[in-house]
Protein backbone atom coordinates (compact mmCIF):
# COMPACT_ATOMS: atom_id res chain seq x y z
CA UNK A 1 0.00 0.00 0.00
CA UNK A 2 1.79 2.82 -1.02
CA UNK A 3 2.36 6.11 1.59
CA UNK A 4 0.26 8.63 -1.16
CA UNK A 5 -2.86 6.97 -0.37
CA UNK A 6 -2.96 7.30 3.50
CA UNK A 7 -2.76 11.03 3.35
CA UNK A 8 -5.20 13.81 2.45
CA UNK A 9 -6.47 13.63 -1.71
CA UNK A 10 -4.99 15.95 -3.94
CA UNK A 11 -6.77 17.13 -6.93
CA UNK A 12 -5.37 14.46 -8.53
CA UNK A 13 -6.85 11.19 -7.37
CA UNK A 14 -10.36 12.83 -6.13
CA UNK A 15 -13.12 11.06 -8.41
CA UNK A 16 -15.89 13.98 -9.55
CA UNK A 17 -18.44 12.74 -7.11
CA UNK A 18 -16.30 13.05 -4.00
CA UNK A 19 -15.37 16.55 -5.85
CA UNK A 20 -19.31 17.41 -6.09
CA UNK A 21 -19.80 16.52 -2.77
CA UNK A 22 -17.37 18.84 -1.60
CA UNK A 23 -18.68 21.84 -3.51
CA UNK A 24 -22.02 21.27 -2.57
CA UNK A 25 -21.19 21.23 1.15
CA UNK A 26 -19.32 24.49 0.66
CA UNK A 27 -22.12 25.72 -0.63
CA UNK A 28 -24.16 24.48 2.16
CA UNK A 29 -22.01 25.81 4.12
CA UNK A 30 -20.93 29.11 2.26
CA UNK A 31 -24.56 30.67 1.86
CA UNK A 32 -25.73 30.89 5.34
CA UNK A 33 -22.83 32.27 6.30
CA UNK A 34 -22.37 35.13 3.79
CA UNK A 35 -26.47 35.96 4.14
CA UNK A 36 -25.75 36.69 7.42
CA UNK A 37 -22.57 38.19 7.16
CA UNK A 38 -24.33 40.53 4.76
CA UNK A 39 -27.35 40.79 7.10
CA UNK A 40 -24.90 42.08 9.78
CA UNK A 41 -23.05 44.11 7.74
CA UNK A 42 -26.76 46.35 6.22
CA UNK A 43 -27.91 46.53 9.95
CA UNK A 44 -24.26 47.86 11.15
CA UNK A 45 -24.59 50.25 8.12
CA UNK A 46 -28.54 51.44 8.92
CA UNK A 47 -27.79 51.59 12.47
CA UNK A 48 -24.88 53.90 11.73
CA UNK A 49 -27.01 56.37 9.34
CA UNK A 50 -30.74 56.29 11.62
CA UNK A 51 -28.08 57.33 14.58
CA UNK A 52 -26.31 59.86 12.48
CA UNK A 53 -29.77 61.67 11.67
CA UNK A 54 -30.65 62.54 14.66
Amino acid sequence: MPISSIGPPTSTNVDPEARQLVISQLVVIALPVGTLFGVWLWMLNWSGRSRRDQ
